[in-house]
């Protein structure tokens, strides 16, 4: 119940929770051009990441079998 009060409370009283600048302000601002460059950057950063991750894991797994064969012979 008080969850509920509390999402009521912040979404209806507080003037700064607004959509983003596409759809509330100016698309053609330098805030919103920068904002949608950070965003960019962070999605090639966070994919960057999780790819050398799995290339990693894909590596090591690799790896490991490769071992586990030579041992059998």
């Amino acid at each position: 119940m008080i969850n509920r009060f509390i999402i009521i409370f912040i979404v209806f009283v507080f003037n700064f929770i607004l959509a983003c600048g596409t759809c509330y302000g100016d698309p053609n601002s330098s805030a919103v051009n920068g904002m949608n460059w950070a965003i960019i950057f962070l999605l090639v950063t966070t994919g960057g990441v999780l790819s050398g991750i799995s290339l990693s894991i894909m590596s090591i797994a690799k790896k490991a079998k490769k071992y586990n064969k030579s041992k059998e012979v």
